[in-house]
């Protein structure tokens, strides 16, 4: 599960920007490399795509799409999961920094890190096993808060 979570984080983050833009498109925020590595990988849209991942396939987020049609509630699911995803970046992406901190030796954060100025996202395959379960040990709970949220406001929506 936490491969497949750690996977759907990365592919989202390789496919979010078009391949002509630069993997680092805001200034990263200071700190050391652990920080630069988690702000490269668009912790937002990693966060998102998991948090849809979690609501469309959960028995809730069934249910509303079985209730209110695949098209409407992806379009519903969308928008709240964007906003949790919003509202929970900031935690989500100091757990991920933490993550490769706790994880990976000084040598390995640096080469990741200089992979990843060049855009080299394979430098990541080696060690996403170990950061992704650092990852999910330190932010499974905010995942699954971020969840819950999601499917709340999405009934909010919804009527009755």
């Amino acid at each position: 599960m936490i491969d497949l979570l750690f996977a759907a984080a990365l592919a989202v983050s390789r496919t979010s920007l078009p391949p002509a833009l630069p993997l680092v498109t805001t200034v990263a925020p200071a700190g050391d490399a652990a920080d630069e590595i988690a702000h490269a990988l668009a912790p937002r849209e990693s966060l998102r795509a998991m948090i849809l991942m979690r609501l469309t396939e959960s028995p809730e987020g069934m249910a509303i799409a079985a209730r209110y049609g695949e098209t409407r509630a992806d379009a519903i699911f969308s928008a709240v999961a964007d906003a949790a995803a919003w509202r929970h970046l900031g935690a989500w992406e100091a757990s991920l920094a933490a993550a490769y901190r706790e994880t990976l030796a000084a040598e390995e954060l640096e080469r990741v890190r200089e992979a990843l100025r060049r855009n080299d996202r394979a430098a990541l395959q080696p060690v996403a096993a170990r950061v992704g379960m650092a990852l999910y040990t330190r932010s499974g709970a905010l995942l699954a808060q971020a969840s819950d949220e999601t499917i709340a406001a999405a009934r909010e929506r919804l009527p009755v």
